[in-house]
């Protein structure tokens, strides 16, 4: 099936803006209801607020604080059904809590709301949180300030890459006989006397008509932009802050063990997380009102994360200089008027505009990566489908590490490829020559992305299948050799291949910007 059969045959149930991680949950809750079901993006999956997530899978400790009970309990819920479903994407990870000079809660609450957490969590899938002392905070991350009081231990999870958790979504859902399009557009819904008829899409230069009886707009932080192809008045429905992180590479790997924080100059929450041989560092949370696709770190952001790693990890070395890369997302948060950005709830809402003249039309505000499923399950719930089907919760992949292990591949390779779950044999087998070295990615990845995962760019390729871009060299080691690799297998011409290299180039300069390319910097912090 393609957008031409989709514009002249029978009406969609269903078509969803939106490719993120709430877009492609709902396509596949969608699908597997019975509904007939496409999903548009206008980019590549996940290219929004799902890549540059922290990548971190949790209940939301810091929602205790606001009281925000059932979000933490649904999102501790969500955290152990991914830990045993996808332990190939997801696992365990554990953050070191230190008591600081600057730590805004004293010990006895911050022990109090850990075991409100441990308890909202049912104790399931992760190690209940530990008391450490002194010496033992030390034994653990000597790297820490040495005035320090003490601290605490306790689990949540990471997810290894999210934007293929989200491709798997999209795939599942391709599977249960949606239509999945990305960088495909939708420039227009249309209406008929009140009521959704129809989605206007754009791909490769042509625009296709495509009938449909509800659209479910699920865009992130496009959710108000998509509201505006659609002809009626919508009040805004978005608050969207920035959040940017900083990756840094180290002498030495940083260790298995996260650090959960607060930051010195103004209390946010900041975490440091492991991530293959770099560490991540973040995050901001300033209010955003520009252009989405616009978004991208500042020099400001750079030298506030800085200046607040410097002070958390006296120990680490860190300097600006081993600053590798920086990025930017958006939260997609609901509008609210006033407080602080971290006081915004993560809830999500769906919006039903049909008292505003466009029934069958829907919008959903809000949500965190690790509450996609319950979000897509209600979004679905109100459209009415025609029947219901179980989605059973044992291992998704099965069978992984002992496939991984016979492999024979040397462990670094294997600790990349585990993300691929139940093909990793199928990746291994496409290829075994090591292409990038800095991210222990091999051939197999790039040909089986090329021919079975909607890779359309090489920028797909390399920053959302293979995660390439996430290390120290962000591709441009290897993206010429990888692109000639892809050209074989999605018949680029010469001259294609050679213009596919330079908007992967322009693309990595933006989204992922070196600490020196980011033009107006005034720091006074120095390495």
């Amino acid at each position: 099936m393609n957008l031409a059969s989709l514009a002249s045959g029978p009406a969609l149930d269903l078509a969803i803006v939106g490719g993120g991680i709430n877009g492609c949950a709902i396509a596949e809750e969608a699908a597997a209801s019975g509904l007939r079901v496409a999903l548009f993006d206008a980019s590549d999956f996940g290219f929004g607020t799902t890549w540059r997530s922290t990548k971190l899978i949790h209940g939301g400790l810091r929602y205790l604080e606001h009281g925000d009970v059932r979000l933490v309990f649904e999102s501790l819920r969500e955290r152990a059904w991914l830990l045993r479903t996808r332990d190939y994407l997801v696992k365990p990870q554990r953050f070191v809590l230190p008591m600081l000079p600057w730590t805004r809660r004293p010990s006895w609450q911050l022990g109090l709301g850990l075991s409100a957490y441990d308890l909202l969590a049912l104790y399931r899938a992760v190690p209940s949180h530990r008391r450490l002392s002194d010496s033992r905070l030390h034994e653990l991350a000597p790297y820490l300030p040495a005035e320090t009081n003490g601290g605490f231990t306790f689990y949540d999870a990471r997810v290894i890459s999210p934007e293929r958790l989200c491709l798997e979504l999209a795939l599942a859902a391709e599977r249960e006989g949606a239509f999945v399009a990305n960088h495909a557009k939708v420039t227009r819904i249309g209406l008929a006397a009140g009521t959704v008829a129809s989605v206007e899409v754009e791909h490769r230069g042509a625009r296709f008509e495509i009938p449909t009886r509800t659209v479910v707009n699920a865009a992130g932080p496009w959710v108000d932009a998509v509201l505006d192809v659609a002809p009626i008045e919508t009040p805004e429905l978005l608050g969207v802050t920035r959040g940017t992180h900083i990756l840094v590479e180290l002498d030495e790997r940083p260790g298995r063990d996260a650090v959960f924080s607060t930051a010195e100059s103004d209390g946010r929450v900041f975490f440091a997380v492991p991530q293959d041989g770099l560490l991540l560092v973040g995050t901001t949370d300033d209010r955003y009102d520009g252009d989405p696709g616009d978004v991208r770190p500042t020099a400001g952001d750079v030298d506030y994360l800085l200046r607040e790693a410097q002070l958390l990890f006296p120990g680490l070395g860190i300097t600006r200089e081993r600053i590798r890369f920086a990025y930017a997302g958006l939260r997609p948060l609901q509008r609210v008027s006033g407080g602080p950005e971290a006081a915004i709830s993560r809830r999500h809402a769906i919006v039903d505009h049909a008292n505003l003249g466009a029934r069958g039309l829907w919008s959903v505000a809000g949500g965190k990566l690790s509450t996609f499923r319950p979000l897509a399950r209600e979004t679905v719930a109100r459209l009415d489908p025609p029947s219901r089907t179980h989605h059973a919760s044992e291992p998704i992949a099965p069978g992984w590490r002992e496939t991984l292990r016979a492999s024979g591949l040397p462990i670094e390779v294997q600790r990349h490829l585990r993300m691929y779950g139940g093909v990793i044999g199928e990746v291994f087998a496409a290829g075994r020559e090591v292409v990038c070295e800095h991210a222990n990615a091999i051939e197999g990845e790039i040909i089986h992305s090329c021919e079975f995962e909607h890779t359309e760019t090489l920028a797909d390729l390399l920053m959302r299948r293979t995660g390439i871009s996430w290390s120290a060299c962000r591709g441009l080691c290897c993206h010429e050799q990888v692109s000639r690799i892809a050209a074989s297998r999605l018949g680029w011409t010469e001259d294609e291949r050679r213009a596919q290299v330079q908007a992967f180039e322009a693309e990595v300069a933006y989204h992922l910007p070196t600490e020196q390319s980011l033009a107006g910097s005034t720091s006074a912090v120095t390495g």
